[in-house]
C-alpha cells in the first residue's frame, strides 16, 4: 500500500526484466500494489487538467508499464481496503470538487485479490472503471456520484457547480 503520489494506481508486482510476467493473466506476479492519490493536492500535470486529457495520460502510463493494471491521474480522493480470509477488496473513490465543500464522492474503480493469489483477480476491476485507464478493460465515465449525507446517488454535471478546472472542475 502506498499513497500521496498525487495519482492512483493498482499494479501487479513483478521482477522487472528478470522473471516472465503475463499482464493478461497475472502469471509471474509476486504481489499487488495499491496506491492512492493525494486527498487535496493537484495531480502532477496541474490542477487545470481536463478529465479527457487526464484519461489520455493514464492510458499512456498503463500502456508503457506492463505491470500497471489501472491508473487514474484525474481524481483526488482515497481508497478503502476490506481484508477478509477470502480476499482483499480495494475500492477507490474520487472527490468531484476541491473548490466547493460538498458531500459528493464517485466510485472510480474496484479491485480484488483472492486468498493465496499473488496477482489481481482477472478481469481486473471487473473489466470496467469510471476514470483513468484499465489494461485490457474499459473506462466508462458515467458521473454517478454519491451524496454521502443522504446516501442518494445523482449524475453530476460539474459545470453546474461552477467547478470549471480539472479535478477541481469540468469533466
Amino acid at each position: 500500500m502506498s499513497g500521496d503520489s498525487h495519482m492512483s494506481w493498482v499494479s501487479d508486482l513483478i521482477w522487472l526484466d528478470e522473471e516472465s510476467y503475463d499482464p493478461r493473466t497475472g502469471a509471474g506476479s509476486i504481489g499487488v500494489e495499491f496506491a492512492g492519490s493525494a486527498v487535496s493536492s493537484p495531480c502532477p500535470y496541474g490542477q487545470n487538467i481536463t478529465h479527457a486529457l487526464a484519461n489520455n495520460l493514464s492510458t499512456w502510463l498503463v500502456n508503457a508499464n506492463a505491470e500497471l493494471q489501472w491508473q487514474d491521474v484525474y481524481f483526488r480522493g482515497y481508497y478503502e481496503l476490506t481484508i477478509s480470509y477470502d480476499a482483499v477488496h480495494a475500492q477507490f473513490y474520487g472527490i468531484p470538487s476541491l473548490v466547493q465543500r460538498l458531500p459528493y464522492e464517485t466510485s472510480i474503480a474496484n479491485f480484488t485479490v483472492l486468498h493465496g493469489a499473488n496477482a489481481l483477480q482477472r478481469p481486473v476491476g471487473g473489466g470496467v472503471v469510471e476514470s483513468g485507464a484499465l489494461k485490457n478493460g474499459l473506462t466508462r465515465v458515467t458521473n454517478i456520484t454519491n451524496n454521502t449525507l443522504t446516501g442518494k446517488y445523482l449524475v453530476t454535471d460539474l459545470e453546474t457547480f461552477g467547478y470549471g478546472q480539472g479535478p477541481l472542475g469540468s469533466r
